[in-house]
């Protein structure tokens, strides 16, 4: 693989493999459905664990705490995952994940079957299964750089964003209904798709470089976590983008509680709180599948500093009198943005970081970008409760403006470095 430092700002890219287009890219679209299959059974599960919990124990309290379970691998090993996928090969690390996946979930069933199941087995469960994401996803992330030109890496991650609301939009309501129907059903379709995934990733031709050799009884230890940081700390562009994300993820993730706090101010009935939710969904879904097109067609300056003062500019329609499906259509709207943001900024990440690195680096920017958001619902509630939703809903308001205001202040969001569409050979 040929690199270069052409940027002029002392980031390495690398070439990647023969462009072809990306509908034809076989082992592109391996891994795409490796992973639409996997996050599809994951949200369907994501909906069944609570059921099954209270089905078992009758506590809600139980039941949320598998949420909260789910999301703990996150904070423990969020950073040292990317040291994993930078240390040891990354196919079959994925392959490893999945495996282990399909043995956790499927256990669910055969206690099911068996009528020995027991709520401590479905914490474990929960452990396994988040853990082996974790590890997935920088894994997958270091692979992509090496199946997809870097020309055609913002469509990449576009395509991928239309997997992820997709499966958000249709996962749970497949869940639910598995469950309905018979208790293990959503867990054995969870179990399935990760067989799916580990013969979809098996498939791939294309040969991923094996990582570097570590320094010398440097493995396990923490050092390999930091040069990952540390790198990241020297790029003041991608150490500015995920601060921003993290920043309007303050916003994002507050939404979903203050459009149910809106809507019961309102007096919708839950039905109409669920049309709600999935009109918002549907925008995400209908962003990501023109993500790709849009990406080929607005320069990454005006989608890095432009997102915020979309959200800015959705935000006040919401406090406009009405039924609640304009709140859903409005949260949609702002939803469908998103795709575009997180495509240009994760090409960046794959373009901009070296191989040895990549899982690292990754891991770090998902775990900054996203330590706010058990946060956000919480901060939420207590405007929510001290205020009133009026309020709540002109705070976001303001704090969009003034993350708009700051990409627009800050120069090397105003002018990210450039992505070519392929690298000369003889710079490289």
């Amino acid at each position: 693989m040929t690199t270069s430092d052409s940027l002029g700002t002392g980031e390495r890219v690398d070439q990647g493999p023969p462009q072809v287009p990306l509908g034809r890219n076989r082992d592109f679209r391996l891994l795409w459905i490796s992973q639409l299959a996997s996050i599809l059974g994951s949200r369907m599960s994501y909906v069944a664990y609570p059921l099954l919990v209270l089905a078992l124990t009758g506590s809600p309290v139980l039941a949320g705490l598998i949420g909260t379970v789910r999301a703990v691998p996150r904070w423990l090993f969020g950073l040292h995952a990317g040291l994993i996928a930078d240390r040891f090969d990354r196919r079959r690390l994925m392959l490893t994940c999945d495996l282990v996946s399909f043995v956790a979930v499927g256990s669910i069933v055969v206690g099911l079957a068996t009528g020995v199941l027991g709520y401590w087995q479905i914490i474990v469960v929960a452990l396994v299964e988040g853990t082996a994401a974790i590890l997935f996803t920088p894994a997958e992330v270091g692979t992509l750089r090496h199946i997809v030109p870097a020309g055609q890496l913002r469509t990449a991650t576009a395509t991928n964003e239309a997997r992820e609301y997709g499966a958000m939009l249709a996962g749970p309501s497949i869940g639910g209904a598995l469950f309905a129907a018979t208790r293990w059903l959503p867990f054995a379709g969870d179990a399935l798709s990760y067989l799916v995934s580990f013969a979809t990733v098996s498939a791939i031709r294309t040969r991923i470089p094996p990582p570097p050799p570590p320094a010398e009884g440097s493995r396990f230890k923490f050092r390999g976590v930091k040069e990952g940081l540390n790198w990241l700390m020297r790029q003041r562009f991608l150490r500015a983008s995920v601060l921003m994300v993290a920043a309007s993820n303050m916003v994002g993730n507050a939404m979903p509680t203050l459009l149910v706090v809106v809507a019961h101010e309102r007096g919708s009935s839950p039905a109409l709180v669920g049309l709600m939710l999935t009109l918002s969904g549907a925008g995400g879904l209908l962003g990501s599948m023109f993500a790709g097109w849009a990406a080929d067609r607005v320069s990454a300056s005006t989608v890095v500093v432009g997102f915020p003062w979309v959200w800015a500019a959705l935000l006040p329609l919401m406090l406009l009198p009405g039924n609640i499906v304009l709140l859903g259509v409005v949260f949609g709207l702002m939803l469908a943005a998103a795709p575009l943001w997180n495509s240009v900024l994760a090409t960046y990440r794959i373009v901009l970081v070296p191989d040895e690195l990549q899982g690292r680096v990754d891991s770090a920017c998902r775990f900054f970008s996203q330590s706010v958001s058990p946060l956000s619902p919480l901060v939420a509630g207590v405007l929510l409760r001290y205020t009133d939703s009026t309020t709540t809903l002109l705070a976001c308001f303001a704090w969009m403006v003034a993350l708009g205001i700051v990409g627009l202040l800050v120069p090397v969001l105003r002018h990210p470095p450039e992505i070519p569409d392929a690298l000369d050979p003889a710079t490289t």
